[in-house]
Order: C-alpha cells, then sequence, then structure tokens
C-alpha cells in the first residue's frame, strides 16, 4: 500500500494521508500503519515534537510526500470552485483513483467543473438530511425544492474528498472557508446572525463577532455551523437574506437559478437582468427535479 496524497493543515503539517486503496488515514493511523509495515516507501523520524513522515531517499520525485501534499484549503477552494481553485497534480492523482473505485453501470451525476459522483452515494447522504430541509425551508419560507437542489450539487462537489475533510476539521479554518453538507462559510454564518436572520444559540453572548474573524472567533462558530441542524438553517437563512438584498431590482424567487449562481458566489451586484452560471443552471434543471423526487417519496 502506498500513499497518494497528503493533506496539510494550515500550518502545513501533515495530517491526513490517502492511500491508493481508497483509504485516508490520521497522522496516528499512518504511523501505525508505517509500524507494522503496511505501508511503503516511508518511515518515522522522532523529533523533539514528536513522529514526523518522511519519504525512503530511494523514492522517485513523484511519490515524495513533499510532492503528493496539498493543503486543506487548496481542496476546499477546488470543490468549491472559486477563481483561485487549482487541480493540483496530487488532486488529479487522487482523483484518478477515486474515479477509477466507482462501479461502472451505475447512475451517476457530474456537477459543473467536477468529476463524476454516483448518484445512490448522494441521495443516501442526502435523505440524511430531508427532515432538516424540509423544516429549515419552512422556517424561512423559502422553496424546499431549491433549497434540497443546492444542498445537492454542494454534497456532490464535496464527496469525493468528504473523508479528508472530515479528519481536517478546525485544522484548516481560515477566511472562506466552508464548512459542512451545505458549505456555509464562516463569515457568511456570522453576517447572517448580525443580520437577525438566524442565531444558532442566542443565549451565547459572544455571537455575533464584530470586525475580522480571527482563529479564536472561527473555531467557536465552526462548533455550531458543522452541526446539520445549524448548518441547513444557515444556508436556508442565506438564501433568505438572497431574496431580500435582491428585492429592489428584481424578485429572483421567480429566477430560482440566479439564487443557486449566489448561494455559491454571494450577493453580488443586484440588477434587472441577471445572468445564471452554469452551475446555477445546472442545480436548477437537473438537481431540482431529483430533490423534488426525494422530498416526495419520504
Amino acid at each position: 500500500m502506498k500513499i497518494i496524497l497528503v493533506a496539510t493543515d494550515s500550518k502545513t503539517k501533515s495530517v491526513v494521508f490517502v492511500s491508493d486503496t481508497g483509504q485516508v488515514f490520521s497522522l496516528k493511523e499512518t504511523v501505525r500503519l508505517i509500524y507494522s509495515k503496511s505501508l511503503e516507501g516511508v518511515y518515522i523520524v522522532r523529533g523533539r515534537y514528536g513522529e514526523y513522515i518522511r519519504s525512503t531517499p530511494n523514492n522517485a520525485l513523484e511519490d515524495n510526500l513533499d510532492t503528493l501534499s496539498v493543503s486543506g484549503r487548496d481542496i476546499i477552494l477546488y470543490t468549491n470552485q472559486t477563481k483561485h481553485a487549482v487541480s493540483t497534480p496530487p488532486i488529479s492523482t487522487y482523483l484518478e483513483h477515486y474515479l477509477a473505485s466507482l462501479a461502472e453501470g451505475k447512475p451517476f451525476i457530474v456537477p459543473i467543473g467536477q468529476k463524476k459522483v454516483l448518484v445512490a452515494d448522494i441521495k443516501s447522504k442526502f435523505i440524511s438530511h430531508i427532515s432538516l430541509i424540509i423544516t429549515a425551508a419552512k422556517e424561512f419560507d423559502v422553496d424546499r425544492y431549491l433549497l434540497g437542489a443546492i444542498l445537492i450539487d454542494e454534497i456532490a462537489r464535496l464527496h469525493p474528498f468528504e473523508e479528508i475533510l472530515d479528519l481536517l476539521g478546525l485544522k484548516i479554518l481560515g477566511r472562506n472557508v466552508s464548512v459542512g453538507a451545505a458549505q456555509v462559510k464562516l463569515e457568511t454564518a456570522n453576517s447572517l446572525i448580525k443580520k437577525g436572520l438566524y442565531n444558532p444559540n442566542p443565549d451565547d453572548k459572544e455571537l455575533p463577532f464584530s470586525g475580522t474573524l480571527s482563529n479564536k472567533n472561527r473555531e467557536h462558530l465552526y462548533q455550531y455551523v458543522i452541526q446539520p441542524k445549524h448548518n441547513i438553517r444557515f444556508a436556508a437563512a442565506f438564501i433568505r437574506s438572497l431574496i431580500e438584498v435582491w428585492a429592489t431590482h428584481i424578485d429572483i424567487t421567480k429566477r430560482p437559478e440566479i439564487i443557486a449562481t449566489l448561494y455559491s458566489i454571494g450577493y453580488g451586484d443586484p440588477k434587472v437582468n441577471p445572468v445564471a452560471s452554469k452551475a446555477g443552471a445546472q442545480i436548477i434543471e437537473e438537481f431540482y427535479p431529483l430533490a423534488k423526487k426525494w422530498l416526495t417519496d419520504i
């Protein structure tokens, strides 16, 4: 078994390791595997502050851990397809292994700019949130099928990297990092609390935070936003906020593809004749019918 990808935290420490069998391991688990001689091409170095993993000296350049490393932030940027997103060689190699592991002949979906994922895998994640989707949509007076469609898109984009990002957790908190099934940005969550649209804990006197979020602020917010019951409500609250901000120019409830577009890029510049992105169009044309079916078949 060989390592094909190493994910680093915000301090560039290697904390998650992915093998060529598709398994995802923490640093502690990887150290144990090396001691049991289950991993090739790596060894343990004992330093002043603990144990570190290094490539064996005779490794080819492409098998060197530095070559295989990618930051958790870069993974998130890639899944969100931001303007700073880039598919690094380690991400490309990992995705090749991921795609090869998918069962052939099974229905799949391909989010714009991403690789295919099996419909069954996305449905399994989606249906675990059905009651929350229905409740949140009702609380914030938004289209439940639209909220569901956006969630399908976010789950599908995240799915190939979900285990990796789950292990990284708090270790990659930084500006504009997205959290949870609905990929809610911590800055967005804090602004929604400020606007009075949704507060996960009114008794928490630290919320909302003023000014630029510090790492301590992010860690505090993360504990709320990562929980599905809050994550999906924040998503619904953001949709409601988009509708209200744009109301002076256009009723975007009649243009759901615009809401789907804005969900990932932010409020944008309200105008009378907005144009949807390819991803926004796909959410309405492809994922909206799926959400309607899955939310109806309960």
